[in-house]
């Protein structure tokens, strides 16, 4: 009678982490019609089936030769729930940093007391380290159609440079680069004074 209530107890278990993996397998699944409903299913009957024939097979291998008791069977099932669900919550924590990432890669800059004004660009520009960090260099290309805010202006100093604030941090743009950028003054920190032009030094 205890071996058959420890069997059933191990397939319960079993059924409930399989339901659990299966959930976070599927979490960021698309709903994309009958294809993706079809291997949701895949995934759940997988999941439910080998937690319940797993559990009762490991589990009755784990006990057979020791006294049963309660806490042997909660141990032995905590236990085997653990190593389901662990790789699955990897991978839920693993594609949940992904969308994370994806977000704040979509998520536009933010005006500020040192960025103001904001831009977009209209052709694709390329950044550069600034001139007080040493000899100038190429960093990388800001992307057509970015909102980019503006800093400021090194009018004195050759190459003329702007300081920009893009989704991939600060970036210095040449003078030559600077007509690249639109002004979007509905962006615009709340009460700044607004740009008229990028030409940044005009009279200087």
């Amino acid at each position: 009678m205890k071996r058959l209530l420890a069997i059933l107890s191990f397939a319960f278990a079993g059924l409930v982490a399989g339901w659990l993996t299966a959930n976070l397998l599927l979490a960021f699944v698309p709903k994309c019609g009958y294809d993706c409903e079809t291997r949701a299913f895949g995934v759940i009957f997988l999941s439910t089936a080998g937690g319940l024939f797993g559990f009762v097979l490991i589990g009755h291998l784990a006990t057979r030769k020791r006294h049963l008791t309660v806490w042997l069977v909660a141990a032995v099932s905590t236990a085997l729930s653990a190593l389901m669900l662990l790789p699955a919550g990897g991978l839920y924590v693993w594609k949940l940093h992904g969308r994370y990432v994806e977000a704040e890669a979509a998520r536009p800059v933010k005006p500020s007391l040192d960025f103001l004004h904001m831009t977009i660009t209209t052709r694709a520009v390329q950044a550069y380290t600034g001139s007080d960090f040493g000899p100038v260099k190429p960093m990388r290309t800001i992307p057509q159609w970015q909102r980019c805010l503006v800093g400021t202006a090194q009018c004195e100093k050759r190459p003329r440079q702007a300081q920009m604030l893009c989704k991939d941090g600060v970036v210095y743009v040449d003078e030559a680069d600077w007509r690249a950028f639109s002004l979007i003054p509905s962006e615009n920190l709340p009460d700044a004074i607004a740009l008229h032009s990028m030409d940044l030094c005009a009279g200087q």
